[in-house]
Order: structure tokens, then sequence, then C-alpha cells
């Protein structure tokens, strides 16, 4: 046996056949495994760091980020320590002025009181110097004391003859006050006789909605009167569409608007918070308007409804249309709506038309009769007084004449009462309102207190000829302000400069 065994052959053992054996082989595949995972393994590692120094990265920009964001809130900290510094130096300022105020209007009353008193003394001054005249038996004549009332010594708006001291015998001490012996700058106000019921002619109307609008280019219907002086709206007979829209203001029938292609008329009816509207839109030209649009913009959608029918988009030469209108009051308002329209020319060309539309606060409210007393009485009541809302405004050239033209332009229709003998100087106005009680209340009550308006308009004389200073307390201040802006736009030229301020405090 041991001799027939062979020596292994130079070059390895390569078994029968010359076949590697098999655990070489398994060796092999083994190693090649081995250099694959190792090879996968290092992938993975490098993705690995790879990946971490991304990490890394965007670690470093969020800390930078929040370095940022902290300093950016120091700054606005350290913003609002200095915002707060300040704010408490302008409120000790503001509570130094509020005491020099204070002071002032103590002193400015005490001026008033010795005004009152000299003027009273003038008064008695210039009485016994005519009764001294009257025993000596000399000519009339104010002789030395000058032709000046005791209302001359004081000019200015500053003076309120509705003050508690003032007396019933001494003018009123502003700067309106006017010699009323002198019929050439009264004209013929002293002989006219005004009626109420003839200012309140206008605010029924006697026609109904449902009535047609007058042909197009005939002038709008005159209100009816029994006065003969008071038959038309004086001053407001101008053809300009401002004109259009201050007599609608006053009138509930007229026209709105008027150019070559269109004419817009309005006839409405108002009760309490309620109103109906019809609205005329007259085609002039000789082709029909195509794409016919009408719109409606209320600012204070809060305080006014309004609800408009629809109509045709299409309006056909000499033909009108109307459109129905209701409106319906929540609570006091300023701003008076729009109108817009749209339509096509004839050449297909575009055109708008923008205006304001006449629904104010006054078309929601009613006259009321109040005595002087009474007048007085609601006068200097704080609530009425912290809500005064003033106006001084540059009178028309249409309204310089004759007061009858300012007295018809600030009744609107009798919305506002006009009481004659409140104010001992005939030159100014008084007028008392109140509005109607918003939807789901008691309606227009004589004897509440609530929606009361009081107003005032001194005209001017001397130096303060052609101006005109309103004066509005109400229980309301929105109806305060509506008031005061629907009177000066009636008073004042288009876009004319007027000076406004708030009495009470707020």
């Amino acid at each position: 046996m041991g001799g027939m065994s062979a020596a292994p052959r130079e070059g390895g053992y390569s078994g029968y056949f010359g076949a590697p054996p098999p655990l070489t082989r398994s060796m092999s595949a083994d190693a090649e495994a081995l250099e694959a995972g190792r090879a996968s393994l290092q992938q993975r590692l490098e993705a690995a760091e790879r990946e971490l120094r991304e990490d890394k990265e965007a670690s470093r920009g969020h800390r930078l980020r929040a370095e940022q964001l902290e300093l950016k809130l120091k700054d606005r900290e350290q913003l609002l320590v200095h915002a707060k510094e300040m704010w408490m130096k302008e409120n000790v300022r503001a509570s130094r002025l509020a005491d020099a105020l204070t002071a002032a209007e103590d002193k400015l009353a005490d001026q008033e009181k010795r005004l009152s008193e000299v003027s009273e003394r003038y008064a008695e001054a210039q009485q016994e110097v005519r009764q001294l005249r009257h025993l000596l038996g000399t000519s009339g004549g104010d002789g030395a004391f000058g032709g000046g009332g005791a209302g001359d010594l004081a000019a200015g708006f500053g003076a309120d003859p509705y003050a508690p001291n003032s007396r019933a015998k001494v003018p009123a001490s502003n700067g309106f006050a006017k010699n009323h012996h002198n019929p050439a700058t009264t004209g013929n106000l002293s002989q006219a006789t005004w009626h109420t019921s003839d200012l309140d002619a206008s605010r029924g109307g006697g026609f109904g909605v449902g009535d047609e609008l007058p042909a197009m280019g005939s002038p709008s219907r005159a209100m009816p009167s029994s006065s003969p002086q008071m038959s038309q709206p004086l001053g407001l007979d101008g053809d300009t569409n401002a004109d259009r829209f201050r007599r609608l203001c006053l009138l509930n029938d007229a026209v709105l608007y008027e150019d070559e292609l269109l004419q817009v008329g309005v006839k409405s009816e108002y009760s309490g918070c309620e109103g109906q509207l019809a609205v005329f839109f007259g085609n002039k030209s000789t082709a029909a308007l195509q794409a016919f649009t009408v719109q409606y913009f209320v600012r204070e959608e809060h305080a006014l409804r309004l609800v408009a029918s629809p109509i045709s988009q299409q309006l056909e030469a000499d033909r009108q249309i109307v459109q129905r209108l209701a409106v319906t009051l929540l609570e006091p308002f300023v701003e008076t709506p729009w109108l817009r329209l749209q339509f096509l020319l004839p050449d297909a060309s575009p055109r708008r038309i923008q205006l304001k539309f006449p629904i104010m606060l006054p078309k929601f409210m009613a006259g009321r009769e109040l005595s002087p007393q009474d007048f007085f009485r609601h006068w200097r009541q704080q609530s009425l007084v912290l809500n005064e809302v003033t106006s001084i405004v540059h009178l028309a050239e249409r309204l310089r004449g004759p007061l009858v033209h300012v007295a018809r332009s600030i009744v609107f229709g009798g919305a506002l009462r006009l009481h004659h003998g409140v104010d001992t100087n005939p030159d100014n106005f008084v007028l008392v309102s109140q509005l109607a009680e918003p939807s789901g209340g008691r309606g227009l009550d004589q004897e509440a207190q609530d929606n009361l308006c009081l107003i005032r308009v001194e005209v001017g004389s001397g130096r303060f000829t052609g101006k005109a200073r309103v004066v509005v307390r109400s229980s309301d201040h929105v109806a305060a302000k509506a008031l005061v802006d629907c009177i000066v736009n009636q008073l004042a030229e288009p876009n004319a400069p007027h000076a406004s301020g708030v009495s009470g405090a707020r």
C-alpha cells in the first residue's frame, strides 16, 4: 500500500483529471462575496458621510437664521420700549395741553361773561341817553354813542347767544349781526310773512310713484304753495346736473341728470323709515343704447338698505324705461348712494356715467314744532351739546340776495321746521326736525326726545358778508354730521371750500 502512493505533482494537487478541489472553489466564491459586500458597505459609508456633511451644513444655516431672528427680536423689543417711552411722553404732553385748554376755556368763559355785562351796561346807558334826550326835547339819533348795537362789541363766530346767560334784549353777539333798521340790508324780508305750511308744501307732493315723468326736456314740476313769494324753489333754477341734484334734495319729483343722449328722472315717496322711488331713463338719441346696466352703490350698507328691480338691457331710441327702488333706513347715515350707468353707444364704444343719487337723511325726517322754552331746554342738554357739529360755508352767489332764498334752500321740503321768534337776530334761522325711528321702532313721536335735531343757520354781515355758519345739535352724532353736510351742499357753490368741526366732546 505504501509503495503504491505517489507523491503530489509540482504545482499543487489537482486530483484526478486535473479539476480543482471543491474547497478551493468555495473559498474563491466567499472571497468574491466579501469583496462585493465590502464595496457596498464602502458606498453606504460614503453616502452616510455625505449626508452627515449636508446635515451639518443645514444645521449651521439654521443656527445662523436663529441668531438673526434673535437679533431682530431684540431690535423689535428695543423699538417697543422706545415707542412705549414716546407714548408716555406724548400722554403727559396731551395732559398738559388738556389742562391748558381747560384754562383757556375758563378764561374765555370769563371774558364772555364780562362782555355780556358790558353789553348790558351799554344797552342801559343807551336807554338812559334816549330818555334824557326825550326829556330835553333834542332830536333823535345815537349821538356820541354811535349807531352800533350791543352786538357790535363782539366780532367773530365765538359768542353763543343760546348760552344760559344771554338776555333777550341783547342782540346776538357775533359777527353776523346786522343793522335791521336799514331796509337796504334786509330787502323784502321785513315785508314777507313766512308760513311753515308753505315750506312744507313740497314734502307731500301728492303723487304716486306710478305717475309718468314729465316729458324729456320739459321743466320739473314746481312745488305747490299758497304764498306767491315762495312758489318756486328760489335760487335753484340752474340747468347744470349739480343744480338738478340740489333740487332733488328739496323735491320728490325732478330730473336728476341730462345730456345729449340720456335723461334720468326720479319720483319718490317717503313714509317714516321707508321710501319708494321710480327712476326713469329716457333715450334722447335716434339709436338704441345696448348693454344698458344700472348699479347703485351704498357705502354705509349697515345704515341704508336699497333694493332695485331688474330692467331691460336695451334702451330703444326715443323711449323711456322705469326702475323701481325700495329703500329702508336702518340707522343714521352720512354718505349719499351713487348711481352708475354703463351702456354701449351706436358705434359700440362704451360709455359710463356716475353721479350722486338723491337719497339723504332729511328724506327720512319730519319737522317738529317746539316752543322757545322747549327749544332752549333741549339746546342746553348735555347729550345734544356733546354731539354738536358746526361748519362755516361761503354762500353761493344765487343766495346772496333776499334771505328768503336761504330759507327755501334749508327746509328740505318741510323735513326741517322753521321757527320764528326763537333767535333775537332775524337774520338767523332756527329749525327743528326729528328722525324717524329705524325699522321696528315706534316711528315719529311728538313727545320723544330721541332722534331730535336742532339746527341754527347764521348768515354773516359786515366782514363776514357772504358767509354762513351752520350749527346742528342732535342726540345722534352721525345725524348731526349728515344734516350739516346736506345744508352745506345747499348753501355752497359746487366744490367750494368750507370749514367744519365738532364742538362737543366725543
